[in-house]
């Protein structure tokens, strides 16, 4: 879905969109444009009676900026939120939401999120359960939440048995996003958060990759198009699954390659591996297995090394993690009861027989059975002697 560029001679934006099932989204974009975006989203508040701007604590400054442009057209009320993993719970949602209401939000108020994609996940949780679901949009600040997280409905918080286990389906009203914003992330999470496009790359658009290789390579260079191609791969690889599956049961299931080892490394690291890289390392993890039952070839587990190490995944660094942790945290993982059986013994997890072919079963969800041994030898060879 290539996106189309408004009248330059006014405001520098592009508008494209995704579809969630029948439901049309639009995401509005551009680089160094703050301004012409809220003044464009302050056009679409007409009737509203309060914005509930939920944002990332540390992203205070952009936030009071946001509310300044918001704050001619509608009343805006500011909760900041504390972006660490610990603390993404059903306790966050609700003293969010205790708060809000305190502060004047109703069922005419529309909820804002400003942040990365955790931030996104929780102000997306207080949408969709407050007033039994008010508006949600979405201003991502960081590139796995740009590029990805908020191309989905899915909205989830964790438990201590393991990430995103409640949750709801919510679909944001509208996406935008000042690229620029990106540029406030420190140099390595823009790399890791970039695996992300890394999966849709391996899993669905292989053909991308020489774009996917270019965007990495000019993330340095303000003057490059890197972050418009990341945001396109992005749009491009989730937009068709995302249409037929919006709730991501099915065909869009295969968005989680990487996500099993990778969810389990990320909970057993305690914060040391942001969430792009443990699904960066979580996709080496898969295709060993692949490799091992016979699906990957040497050349597609190869590749998976050549579009990961640039974005600092390198199989000879891997990460120091507590490998008895990580395999008891891969048993909890949240796709388990999609299939049959699938007992202490297995994992269900999503593989590929080729670059861009995910292996699927009898329903159509890109889901295998994988023995909990197998998965356990895959570990130990990428982690190596970590």
């Amino acid at each position: 879905m290539s996106p189309t560029a408004t009248d330059r001679r006014t405001t520098p934006v592009h508008r494209t969109t995704f579809a969630l099932g029948e439901e049309v989204v639009p995401y509005t974009y551009g680089d160094r444009c703050t301004e012409e975006l809220l003044a464009l989203l302050a056009d679409q508040l007409t009737g509203v009676d309060q914005v509930l701007l939920v944002h990332d604590a540390v992203a205070g400054d952009l936030a009071r900026r946001v509310a300044e442009g918001l704050s001619a057209q509608v009343p805006v009320q500011s909760l900041a939120c504390t972006a660490r993993e610990e603390l993404k719970t059903l306790s966050t949602v609700l003293a969010l939401a205790e708060e809000a209401v305190a502060g004047g939000t109703t069922r005419g108020s529309v909820v804002v999120a400003l942040g990365g994609g955790l931030v996104g996940n929780v102000a997306g949780m207080v949408a969709a359960t407050l007033f039994r679901g008010l508006p949600l949009v979405h201003l991502p600040t960081t590139p796995v939440a740009a590029f990805d997280a908020v191309l989905s409905a899915k909205q989830g918080v964790n438990l201590a048995a393991g990430k995103n286990m409640v949750g709801t389906f919510w679909t944001p009203r509208s996406v935008w996003c000042d690229l620029d914003w990106l540029r406030g992330v420190d140099e390595r999470q823009v790399l890791t958060g970039t695996a992300e496009m890394a999966k849709n790359v391996l899993a669905v658009v292989p053909e991308r990759e020489d774009d996917l290789l270019t965007a990495v390579a000019g993330l340095g260079d303000e003057r490059s198009d890197a972050l418009v191609r990341l945001l396109q791969i992005g749009v491009d690889a989730k937009a068709p699954a995302l249409r037929v599956d919006p709730h991501e049961r099915r065909e869009a299931l295969v968005f989680e390659y990487g996500h099993t080892a990778g969810h389990a490394m990320e909970l057993a690291s305690r914060g040391a591996l942001s969430h792009g890289e443990a699904v960066g390392w979580g996709m080496l993890v898969a295709a060993q297995v692949g490799r091992r039952l016979g699906h990957l070839d040497d050349a597609a587990v190869a590749a998976h090394a050549r579009v990961l190490a640039p974005l600092g995944v390198r199989g000879e660094a891997p990460p120091a993690l507590d490998r008895a942790l990580v395999q008891r945290l891969l048993l909890r993982d949240n796709k388990r009861g999609y299939l049959p059986g699938s007992g202490p013994d297995v994992v269900p997890m999503v593989l590929l027989d080729g670059l861009g072919s995910a292996l699927a079963d009898d329903a159509g969800r890109p889901l295998v059975p994988v023995p909990t041994a197998l998965v356990h030898e895959a570990l130990d060879a990428v982690l190596g002697a970590a």
